[in-house]
């Protein structure tokens, strides 16, 4: 009997399996999504006589038999890990299943993976199956027909040997914790190399890439600047050529004109400089703890309203010759239009009434084109002078820009780094009073005897369970021997 060693895990574990009962049931459970439903319906189809059930919902008898459900499509974690530790300490008789195999064709890769986590030490049997072929009549290929035939197989054994299978099965999974337990403590531990080797390791990382990420910023940040203030220079002069071309004649509609222009300019400078300011962080802040920093407002920069070449255009001697280029043009376009008139003898009175009309006429025309060449000429100069102050005025606030950025990343550097450092000194110490105590000769001997004493708990556990299950197949293999040599009267 098995209660010798039942006894010595609950003393071990603090969990009675003695407590743990079966039945003729066959519970199924699982997270949502994994095909929980559809696995009881295949089963059912094929052992309708199994009184198969989804969690404790419709449950008509207490289950000898606990399936917990996972699949490739997901990873596992705690929920799964919960879920197997409860039907192992209230079931006791526990089967692992993965579901949609059909589906997945790397599921036992995956499942590997899965069984690191819920089964550690490799005791639980494991089906991969696919409900969906057996409920389209590929049993055979499905999988389900194995693992009904090892329900049948747990479920028809007598009464007394389910329960033992079960407590048996219960309490190793008590001592299984108490094995990942100690196995945890001892590798927090150490021998005195290991941890003076982790010691060494956090020591020369401590501080180990502020430079270099700092003189990336710094490098970063330049070549930022460098082409923000190439942009801006670049834009400036295409917005000036377009302004000598395409803007509106008037004074009023150019200068709203230029002034809209200028802004649009400019709200692209800043975004393409908090950009490239973003992405130089960051490069430089990757594997750091995140600051949340507010965004920094940038300052208007609007054009100049009252800059040099805003002054009204003096009048003088450009304006005299201006008139006098004007006259003696008008005159002489005038003496050659009217001079065939002149060989008239009945025209000569007219003449030279219309050649001064005709005088004045050309010199006005001639002094109003002057006058609107000198006039888009000079608005070019102003708007290229207004330009040029605006475009120095946001190169400077471009400079202050990137020099508060280069401030503000390598502040978060260097308190990234101090509170690396931080946590590095508080490892180190705990390391040091590890140390400490084990060359005080204060080692952990007791919970080495304690481990000691539960592998040879547990070892005896699965051999009890390991022999119970080995008679059950014999039973089956002399039983179906026996069906098959004796004939129809009952003789061998």
């Amino acid at each position: 009997m098995s209660a010798p060693v039942l006894d010595a895990a609950r003393e071990l574990s603090g969990f009675d399996a003695a407590t743990v009962d079966t039945g003729s049931g066959v519970l199924v459970v699982g997270t949502e999504g994994v095909g929980v439903r559809t696995l009881v319906y295949a089963v059912r189809e094929l052992a309708p006589d199994l009184d198969t059930y989804i969690r404790d919902v419709d449950a008509r008898t207490r289950p000898g038999v606990a399936l917990v459900v996972v699949d490739p499509s997901s990873s596992v974690g705690d929920e799964e890990l919960q879920l197997v530790e409860r039907v192992r300490a209230t079931v006791g008789t526990v089967a692992l299943v993965c579901s949609k195999i059909d589906a997945f064709w790397e599921w036992p890769r995956v499942v590997r993976d899965h069984r690191k986590t819920l089964d550690p030490f490799g005791t639980k049997p494991l089906f991969g199956v696919s409900a969906a072929a057996a409920l389209g009549g590929a049993v055979e290929e499905s999988g389900v027909d194995a693992l009904v035939d090892w329900i049948r197989e747990a479920l028809e054994a007598p009464a007394p040997v389910r329960v033992e299978r079960a407590r048996l099965a219960a309490g190793a999974g008590a001592v299984e914790h108490l094995l990942i337990d100690t196995d945890t403590g001892a590798e927090a531990s150490g021998s005195q190399d290991e941890l003076m080797n982790a010691r060494r390791r956090l020591l020369s990382s401590r501080d180990r890439g502020r430079a270099d990420r700092l003189a990336a910023v710094r490098a970063g940040l330049t070549r930022a600047r460098a082409q923000s203030s190439a942009e801006l220079a670049s834009r400036v002069r295409g917005l000036a050529a377009l302004a000598a071309g395409d803007a509106p004649d008037n004074g009023a509609e150019h200068r709203s004109w230029l002034s809209h222009r200028w802004d649009d300019l400019a709200d692209g400078i800043r975004r393409d400089a908090d950009e490239r300011i973003d992405e130089v962080a960051a490069t430089a802040l990757v594997g750091l703890d995140p600051e949340p920093s507010p965004p920094e407002r940038w300052a208007h920069t609007p054009l100049p309203a009252d800059g040099p070449g805003d002054r009204r255009r003096r009048g003088g001697a450009e304006d005299a010759l201006l008139v006098v280029i004007g006259a003696s043009t008008g005159l002489g376009i005038g003496r050659l239009v009217v001079a065939p008139m002149a060989s008239v003898q009945t025209l000569q009175w007219i003449s030279m009434p219309l050649t001064l009309l005709l005088g004045i006429g050309v010199a006005i025309w001639v002094i109003r084109v002057r006058r609107g060449a000198l006039e888009r000429a000079d608005r070019t100069t102003r708007s290229t002078e207004r330009l040029s102050v605006a475009r120095s005025a946001l190169d400077h606030q471009l400079g202050l820009r990137f020099a508060a950025a280069e401030t503000r990343i390598a502040g978060q550097i260097a308190r990234a780094h101090e509170r690396r450092a931080r946590r590095t000194s508080e490892q180190v110490a705990q390391i040091d009073a590890e140390i400490r105590r084990l060359r005080a000769g204060a080692a952990n001997q007791d919970e080495r005897l304690r481990r000691d004493r539960a592998e040879t708990v547990y070892r005896s556990l699965l051999a009890r369970s390991e022999q119970l299950w080995a008679d059950g197949d014999d039973e089956n293999d002399a039983s179906t021997n026996e069906q098959a040599g004796t004939g129809e009267d009952g003789t061998r």
